[in-house]
């Protein structure tokens, strides 16, 4: 599929989604609804205690499976967060494996911003994206690479999946990142404090406007509800950035 056609495939379908004017307002809707709910009810998809998951994600009537190596011991040193899965990646990999005739990610560019694990990114890639790049901080590549390696799908198409060092609020070092056409920004629960958010949307920004054509970057990002405040933050920057 051509960038166009992707692009053009999920402008079409953007009626069956709310669009968010007010941060404040849109905040205020998700706590009502998820205070509204049985604690029972709230999603328990992973074990942040183990060294090795063994994850199903739903396509259709099969399953895309994947093996992702965590990191425990690490995870919460010096802000760490993305050492282990959260609820929020396996939502977003559900999320595009079940939607794929609105989201045909056959043949696209993808940039995952904060890949952790990379789970949503080695997801898209099994999904059949043409290049997909799982960037996060220095002291987690060697984690991803661990992952590509045994999750990378082996087939003739050349599919390309790669980590890289890609640090929020400055230009990426490595070239590779933005050499080829994005058509797809995603991130998965990335912003657990205020001063993050702007950063974030900072690299946002600057991937959705690499392209040098007329045709749009689409931006996917998934928050899990932790701090109405951080949240907030984070919603107003991209409505000012965005919208």
């Amino acid at each position: 599929m051509s960038s166009s056609l992707f692009s053009d495939s999920i402008i079409r379908s953007l009626d069956q989604y709310v669009r968010v004017e007010d941060a404040e307002e849109e905040v205020c809707e998700l706590y009502a609804v998820y205070y509204s709910s049985d604690s029972s009810d709230r999603l328990n998809l992973v074990d942040a205690s183990k060294t090795e998951l063994e994850i199903e994600i739903r396509q259709g009537q099969k399953y895309i499976s994947l093996t992702i190596s965590q990191n425990p011991n690490i995870n919460g040193e010096l802000g760490q967060t993305g050492a282990v899965l959260w609820n929020s990646s396996v939502v977003m990999s559900e999320f595009f494996a079940q939607h794929a005739d609105i989201w045909p990610i056959n043949n696209i560019n993808v940039v995952e911003l904060g890949s952790g694990c990379g789970l949503v990114g080695l997801t898209l890639h099994r999904l059949g994206a043409k290049q997909v790049v799982l960037t996060d901080q220095s002291r987690m590549l060697r984690l991803l690479n661990r992952n590509i390696v045994g999750n990378k799908q082996k087939d003739k198409e050349q599919r390309e999946v790669f980590a890289a060092e890609y640090i929020w609020g400055d230009a990426p070092e490595d070239q590779r990142i933005l050499q080829k056409k994005v058509d797809l920004v995603v991130a998965s629960d990335c912003v657990y404090h205020e001063s993050v958010a702007p950063l974030l949307v900072s690299s946002l920004v600057d991937v959705c406007s690499s392209r040098e054509d007329e045709v749009p970057v689409v931006a996917v990002i998934g928050q899990e509800l932790r701090s109405d405040l951080v949240h907030q933050e984070f919603l107003a920057r991209l409505l000012k950035s965005f919208a």
